[in-house]
């Protein structure tokens, strides 16, 4: 029987890396309290992946967005955009507002209620990253924050530099 052959280094760091994510994800769950967890967990149990991504997209931009600029920003069709936003109207987590000059053009934006919702989970999620890299010097958090950005970084950037 022929045995395996040796993982190359960066194969090796791969499986460490991938080993590493559930452990970091539990470390931030235990940097959270229980009750602020329950409570989060209450609000957002019914909202999918992609409207998670159009919550955080809203809460980022502030003003809102045009349902055009939504279903650009999501890379899905003005119709899908409707749909997805028609399910969030209904959870109360965000409104549509008609423009005054264009009654034709509505921009969607989040209720008051998500916006204090975002604020608190914000606040939760920036406390748990202190005490996760508290370990961390200032310099190892920076170069952390510029790796993470390059691996996040716009699809085929990846080649550039």
């Amino acid at each position: 029987m022929n045995a395996p052959a040796p993982l190359s280094e960066r194969d090796a760091l791969l499986r460490r890396l991938t080993g590493l994510q559930p452990a970091l994800r539990h470390r931030l769950r235990a940097t959270v309290p229980a009750d602020a967890r329950l409570a989060l967990q209450a609000t957002m149990e019914e909202v999918t992946a992609s409207q998670l991504e159009v919550l955080m997209l809203l809460q980022q931009c502030g003003s809102g967005l045009s349902m055009h600029q939504l279903a650009e920003a999501q890379s899905i069709t003005p119709s899908s955009a409707t749909q997805l936003v028609d399910r969030l109207v209904r959870t109360g987590l965000v409104e549509r507002l008609r423009e005054d000059g264009d009654r034709r053009l509505v921009r969607v934006q989040l209720s008051a209620s998500a916006r204090q919702g975002f604020e608190e989970m914000l606040h939760l999620h920036l406390r748990s990253l202190a005490a996760v890299t508290e370990t961390l010097t200032d310099d190892d958090l920076r170069t952390l924050v510029d790796l993470l950005s390059r691996i996040a970084g716009p699809a085929g950037a990846e080649g550039g530099a």
